[in-house]
């Protein structure tokens, strides 16, 4: 396969970012992963609403078994809890917990550290112009 190509290129710096992230959560020994702290800040801001499994599916484009796995580990240290949903009880309403909130806040924390080194010497045209391909690219595939 090509090195040049965009998705490849793509892949790298996701595997970069991935790889520094976990970096920066491991230092501070937390058993929180950067996926999981995406979805609870998710959660937080959209409290009021009813969060279900698809919902986290929908906006991270995962499959079902993963974000299956991954709640359920959310669930089992504490982050979140799953109840039934009252007009469904099949459907499990996520639901963040207090030690998910303090979790969220540490997390952002870091995440906005962590943009603020992989933004540096970029313009912010040059950012808006970066966001506006990748949405582009985004489109091309769904």
């Amino acid at each position: 396969m090509p090195t040049d190509h965009i998705g490849f290129q793509i892949r790298i710096l996701s595997n970069l970012i991935n790889r520094k992230i976990n970096q920066m959560v491991a230092e501070e020994e937390e058993m929180l992963t950067p996926h999981q702290g995406w979805v609870l800040n998710y959660m937080t801001q959209h409290r009021e609403q009813d969060i279900m499994q698809r919902d986290i599916e929908k906006k991270f484009s995962i499959r079902r078994s993963t974000a299956s796995h991954m709640l359920q580990l959310m669930e089992k240290n504490g982050y979140i809890q799953r109840i039934s949903a009252p007009d469904d009880a099949r459907m499990k309403k996520l639901i963040i917990t207090e030690k998910g909130m303090e979790a969220q806040k540490r997390m952002q924390d870091r995440l906005c550290r962590f943009e603020e080194i992989f933004q540096s010497h970029i313009s912010s045209e040059d950012l808006q112009h970066l966001k506006q391909l990748l949405k582009q690219l985004e489109e091309n595939i769904l």
